[in-house]
């Protein structure tokens, strides 16, 4: 509860000090159309293709778990080249039996107060060759596969809710418009925040895979390095590869981290998940949300977590381990924000009085009317 507690502060003062400046098109991944780029490395090889924008700076933890680093990037061209770092050392799990348990068959909604938060900043993306487009206005395929990841995490024995708000244009403002919609999920305090994406890369065949006989697609994992949590957010990411690779090894594709926020400043356990690109079918698609649901779902409340059997001790230490150094580091940051914005807001009217009418107006802004002072009519919401 204090963790929720704290991220529910987090969520409100991270961002109080200039609330009026929304996320601009250099916070998050820029939209490049139709484009895509290619990552080589320094020798020539082509390393990974990806259908955002790539920075210098920005990490690739590949399928076999090595790390690579960007090092130039020609955007005239929409190409880069990445240096090998070193072998990423991922998380110990030990408390995951080989014999992992099965999918519940319990789909009453969930257990107790297991949560997770599903949305789409790209509503619009589908899936050619079954929905006909590669993007529908209305509502793309990819709510489908949201839809289905649902349902999975049900079949888990975990709650899990949807919102399928419209963030259209899919352009680089639709992170500043989802961002209203994740602050909104937030507020049901739950234990994971999942944004449902598909790629944009012309190859299906780098996708394509089989798992336990399943024809399905592979699954990119993206995390966002501008924000307080990204390493925090980058061991969620690693933790989820790291279970998906025993329960179901070649499904997780890779791990990219990317120059932006992606709304994972809001919590520690949140991440973007690609299923498949536009080239794949959405039913492979769909397949692969039972498999990810599994593995999260052991990442999150430990080995067996669906039917209540098998060891999870390991686990939930695990996990009471991260939360606990996430919460020294939330608890901080807030303490750090509240003075920060006091000073900031002192400054910026020049009286007490002043302070604290800003101070309660921006804190309505970006926790959406949840705390604060409700801003005027004619102040209106984020604008594209």
């Amino acid at each position: 509860m204090i963790k929720r507690v704290a991220i529910l502060l987090l969520c409100c003062l991270t961002f109080v000090l200039a609330p009026s400046r929304a996320l601009g098109e250099d916070d998050d991944w820029n939209d490049i159309g139709d484009n895509y780029y290619t990552v080589k490395l320094e020798s020539g090889e082509a390393l990974f293709t990806v259908g955002a924008a790539v920075y210098v700076d920005d990490q690739y933890i590949s399928g076999d778990n090595k790390r690579y680093v960007v090092t130039q990037v020609d955007a005239e061209n929409y190409t880069a080249t990445a240096r090998y770092d070193s072998d990423e050392e991922m998380p110990a799990i030990d408390w995951l039996k080989p014999a992992f348990a099965p999918v519940s068959s319990d789909t009453s909604g969930g257990s107790g107060d297991r949560l997770i938060a599903i949305y789409a900043t790209h509503t619009d993306e589908s899936y050619v060759p079954s929905d006909g487009t590669s993007s529908e206005d209305d509502g793309g395929g990819i709510l489908d596969v949201a839809d289905a990841l649902k349902s999975a995490f049900e079949k888990q024995g975990v709650t899990a809710v949807i919102d399928t708000t419209s963030h259209l244009p899919h352009d680089s403002g639709a992170y500043r418009r989802s961002r209203q919609t994740a602050v909104s999920l937030m507020k049901k305090m739950p234990d994971a925040l999942i944004d449902v994406h598909r790629d944009g890369i012309p190859s299906a065949e780098e996708y394509l895979t089989e798992v336990e006989g399943v024809d399905t697609t592979q699954v990119r994992l993206l995390v966002g390095r501008s924000n307080q949590n990204s390493e925090a957010n980058k061991e969620f990411a690693k933790s989820i590869k790291a279970v998906a690779d025993e329960q179901y090894p070649g499904l997780i594709k890779d791990i990219f981290i990317g120059k932006g926020t992606y709304n994972q400043d809001l919590t520690p356990n949140a991440i973007l998940l690609e299923f498949g690109t536009h080239t794949t079918s959405k039913e492979r698609a769909i397949k692969a949300t039972d498999m990810i649901a599994t593995s999260m779902t052991s990442v999150l409340y430990g080995s067996g977590a669906a039917d209540g059997v098998g060891s999870n001790t390991g686990s939930k230490a695990a996990v009471q381990s991260g939360n606990s150094g996430v919460g020294k580091g939330i608890l901080f940051l807030v303490i750090f924000v509240v003075v920060a914005a006091l000073a900031y807001a002192f400054l910026a009217t020049g009286s007490g009085k002043g302070m604290m009418e800003k101070l309660k107006r921006n804190t309505s802004e970006l926790t959406g009317g949840l705390l604060g002072k409700k801003p005027d009519n004619d102040r209106g919401g984020d604008e594209s």
